[in-house]
């Protein structure tokens, strides 16, 4: 990924942070194993483990992509909030009409080596991990309770687990980037934030907060 110096995130603290907050990526291997001629893409919800050591996450049985994986190479993109942004909101433009339009963003690469698992305990329990998750994060002012796998009856939910491999990433590189106009006029930086904060559409309001995230 290009990754200019003023747009790369380096701490892991940041990055595991960006990951949590968007934990769901597309993992792309080299699909020739299958006996495509091109990449293979699978949309993935993930949990991230230790200090960024490994991610795990599952598929369904009947995606052929996790049969010719195990031992793989992949990348996993991990994309943030991502806006267009105007060159409008720029103060600047009042005094220098060189200014053209820009696309903000956040996202991540993880580099690693894929471990497929069809063990039903470790199914089980990267489900109730996922589950955990996301049941954490959900807010819901009229249904304030969570659900857990527990709450499924366990026949059902042995069923579901057969339906599904999961796979793991042993990480091997990471890469974070945050493009959200670090590299503009503070005065550009504030008005581009506060058009997006302005917008109906909620990627842009996102984009919006992780400028701000950037001033302080």
């Amino acid at each position: 990924m290009y990754l200019p110096p003023s747009f790369e995130v380096e701490s892991r603290a940041e990055i595991i942070e960006m990951l949590q907050r968007a934990p769901f990526g597309h993992c792309v291997t080299d699909g020739s194993g299958d006996g495509q001629a091109r990449l293979a893409s699978t949309p993935l919800p993930f949990v991230v483990d230790g200090d960024l050591t490994h991610v795990r996450a599952h598929v369904a049985r009947a995606n052929p992509h996790w049969r010719h994986i195990d031992g793989a190479e992949a990348l996993l993109i991990v994309p943030g909030p991502d806006a267009y942004v105007s060159p409008r909101w720029y103060p600047s433009k009042a005094d220098n009409a060189r200014v053209v339009p820009t696309w903000n963003y956040e996202v991540v690469h993880l580099h690693g080596t894929i471990e497929v698992h069809d063990d039903p305990a470790w199914k089980r329990q990267v489900v109730a991990d996922l589950t955990e998750h996301h049941e954490d994060i959900v807010i819901d002012p009229v249904r304030t309770e969570v659900w857990n796998v527990s709450d499924a009856p366990d026949d059902f939910v042995d069923r579901q687990l057969r339906a599904i491999v999961g796979v793991r990433l042993h990480i091997t590189d990471v890469e974070a980037k945050r493009k959200l106009s670090q590299n503009k006029p503070m005065g550009d930086r504030i008005g581009a934030a506060e058009g997006l904060a302005r917008s109906t559409r909620s990627r842009d309001v996102d984009t919006a907060d992780r400028m701000r995230s950037t001033l302080e």
